[in-house]
């Protein structure tokens, strides 16, 4: 079990941090470069129309895979299989989005085109968003306390339960007394 949070962990910090590091990277280098590429229209145009349908196209195929993958996660009965499937899941997430992170950079770079680092930066938010941490994780496999405290130790703490009050109240509808 360890070698699978081991393994999410890892995959997701190389793929956050690389991603974030040649966005940054790219944005400062297209601002402060007295270097640039001035393609012709038809390339410029070309670059626009490609590079906004690969972040529009990733951003959706982030987005379908995490409605899809997690709810047939949690119907797994085996915990052991869940973190398998889930570390896979997050690898090709996040590895997926680093190399559209990264053509989305070279299309920033060889069209001088600034309209693209809005998706470049589009790209780089949704992967801090959907980023693994233990609370994360247990609400993607639906575990319950008792297994997070096994599998986490104590590096995972439960929150407490509420207790409602007889004197506050209550979302049930009010039912009407007609005697």
């Amino acid at each position: 079990m360890q070698q699978y949070i081991k393994s999410i962990r890892t995959t997701s910090n190389v793929g956050l941090w690389t991603s974030l590091g040649i966005a940054l990277i790219t944005i400062i280098v297209i601002q402060v470069s007295k270097y640039e590429f001035h393609p012709d229209p038809r390339t410029y145009r070309f670059f626009l129309i490609a590079g906004s349908v690969l972040a529009i196209g990733a951003a959706l195929l982030m987005l379908l895979s995490v409605r899809r993958s997690l709810p047939r996660l949690r119907q797994l009965d085996n915990i052991e299989e869940r973190f398998r499937r889930y570390a896979e899941h997050v690898r090709y997430m996040y590895l997926g989005t680093m190399g559209c992170v990264i053509l989305e950079c070279a299309f920033v770079v060889l069209s001088n085109n600034r309209q693209l680092i809005m998706f470049l930066i589009v790209l780089v938010l949704m992967l801090f968003m959907i980023f693994p941490n233990i609370y994360r994780i247990k609400v993607d496999l639906g575990l319950t306390d008792e297994q997070m405290k096994e599998i986490f130790g104590t590096d995972y703490i439960p929150d407490p339960q509420e207790e409602t009050d007889s004197n506050e109240p209550s979302d049930e509808p009010l039912k009407d007394n007609k005697e």
